[in-house]
């Protein structure tokens, strides 16, 4: 029961799903692999270029995103700096006014130079030296301004 048909007619009417499949197993194993390498010559070059300009393209991207990256960090560390800087300059001018404020009259200088900078390790050796009215200025001055119960016991040790 063939009919009169050309050559290829012929094959496309009687081809079943299973030769379908044969054709396509042998375009995919056999005849692109066999016209990439009659073809290779030609494509090589136009592969590699595209293949350049999209490394090219990566890396642009890549040091877009590691300068913005390195940006957005120096603004975070600048924002924490002037934070703390502002903490310690407000905490500073505060204990500087407390200090400056509560000195006992306006113009009774502390028997000890720049008391009010000092710890009261560096204090209490110096305590040794002063007579009782100037242990009252210095006593009167720990209790207004930072009223550290080391001095005033040393303070009152020395008049026992």
């Amino acid at each position: 029961m063939v009919s009169v048909h050309t050559v290829a007619g012929w094959f496309e009417s009687t081809m079943t799903d299973d030769d379908d499949v044969t054709e396509k197993l042998l375009d995919a194993l056999v005849y692109a692999p066999l016209g990439l390498a009659l073809e290779a010559k030609d494509l090589l070059p136009k592969l590699a270029e595209r293949g350049r300009g999209q490394v090219a393209l990566t890396r642009l991207a890549g040091t877009v995103a590691a300068r913005q990256g390195q940006s957005e960090a120096a603004k975070l560390v600048d924002e924490v700096r002037t934070g703390v800087e502002a903490f310690f300059t407000t905490n500073s001018v505060d204990e500087t006014r407390g200090n400056a404020e509560s000195e006992p009259g306006i113009g009774t200088e502390l028997p000890i130079v720049e008391y009010a900078t000092l710890t009261a390790v560096e204090v209490i050796p110096l305590l040794s030296e002063l007579d009782d009215e100037q242990l009252d200025t210095i006593e009167a001055f720990e209790r207004a301004n930072r009223n550290r119960s080391t001095v005033l016991n040393r303070i009152r040790q020395r008049r026992s």
